[in-house]
This record gives C-alpha cells, sequence and structure tokens, in this order.
C-alpha cells in the first residue's frame, strides 16, 4: 500500500472513530479498523516496529476494555433480572432480601468499570506513544497534541466531558494524518 492511501486510510477512519463517539457505533467501528489498518501499513512504510506495537497495543486494550463492559454489563443483568424472578421468591429456603440482588448487579458494575477503566487507561497510553512517534517522523506537531487531548479525554471519561474530548482528539488526529506529505525517504 502506498504512504498516501495508508495515510488516507487511517485519516478517515480517525474522523469516523470521532463520529462514532456520537453514538454511530457502525461508522465508529469501521473507523476504528480503518484506522488500525493504515497505521499499521504506515509503520510498515517507516519500518517501525515500535510504531506497529504501539498501535496493536492500543487496538488490543481497548478491545480487551470493550469485552469486559459489554460481558459485565450481561452479568450485573443477570442478578437484577433474577430480584423480579419468581425463582427467587418461591423457595423459602433460599434466604431472599429484595436488595441482595440490586447489590449483587452493583457490585459487579462497579468492579466492571474500574477493571475497563486500567484497560482503555493503558489503550490510551498507547495510542499517545504511537501519536508521539507519528509527531517525530513526520514532523506533524498534531501528532502529539492529538495523542495527548485523547490520553486526558481518556482520564475524564467517566466525566462525561471526556467523551467530547476524545471526539475533538480523534477529529485532530484525522487532520493531522491527512495534512502529512510522505516523507523524503533518505537510502
Amino acid at each position: 500500500m502506498s504512504f498516501d492511501s495508508a495515510k488516507t486510510l487511517a485519516g478517515i477512519g480517525a474522523i469516523l472513530a470521532g463520529v462514532g463517539i456520537l453514538g454511530y457505533v457502525i461508522p465508529s467501528i469501521v473507523g476504528l479498523i480503518l484506522f488500525l489498518v493504515g497505521m499499521v501499513e504506515l509503520a510498515d512504510y517507516f519500518n517501525d516496529s515500535k510504531l506497529k506495537s504501539d498501535i496493536t497495543g492500543w487496538f488490543i486494550f481497548g478491545l480487551i476494555a470493550l469485552i469486559v463492559l459489554t460481558v459485565g454489563v450481561f452479568l450485573a443483568l443477570i442478578p437484577f433480572t433474577m430480584s423480579f424472578s419468581w425463582l427467587c421468591m418461591n423457595y423459602p429456603m433460599i434466604p431472599y432480601h429484595p436488595y441482595h440482588p440490586l447489590l449483587a448487579s452493583l457490585l459487579i458494575i462497579v468492579v466492571v468499570i474500574i477493571v475497563t477503566a486500567v484497560f482503555f487507561l493503558l489503550s490510551a497510553v498507547y495510542l499517545r506513544r504511537a501519536m508521539s512517534n507519528m509527531s517525530s517522523r513526520t514532523g506533524e506537531g498534531l501528532f502529539d497534541t492529538g495523542g495527548l487531548i485523547y490520553l486526558i479525554g481518556a482520564i475524564l471519561t467517566f466525566i462525561v466531558i471526556g467523551v467530547f474530548i476524545i471526539l475533538v482528539a480523534w477529529i485532530i488526529i484525522g487532520v493531522a494524518l491527512l495534512s502529512i506529505r510522505e516523507p523524503s525517504r533518505n537510502p
């Protein structure tokens, strides 16, 4: 893949990933995959294994965070729905308290949020490192800015403002990718 194709693929993917934060799941997934493929191709173009491992780490930790969140929400719903079930109320030998399933759901949600936050922050650190690497490779300072804003947004995600900060970071990264020029190769 050529440099221009890879940068365009990654740039459009970054912008789609940002738009996906507004609730459009399919464009977000497509954007993240396009960004991953484009960045891996750019890492191959630069022959930079560190950039490739950082982008791969970003994707893997982000995927783990998403899986933990999805499975955790499903697991939290089980005790919650069981609290309304006739199974819990018709067996006198099982001690039942109406708040027991709700507390179990709350505990699961708290644990899931903490584990998801750890993996999401790890993912953000890897993306920040990759964007710093791209900034040094291309001389484009927007990569550094976008990576830092993404990391700040990841830290503030659990305060709703962090989601909008990540949206801005994706747009900045996308603009940086679309605006870079192919560097001259020195033999």
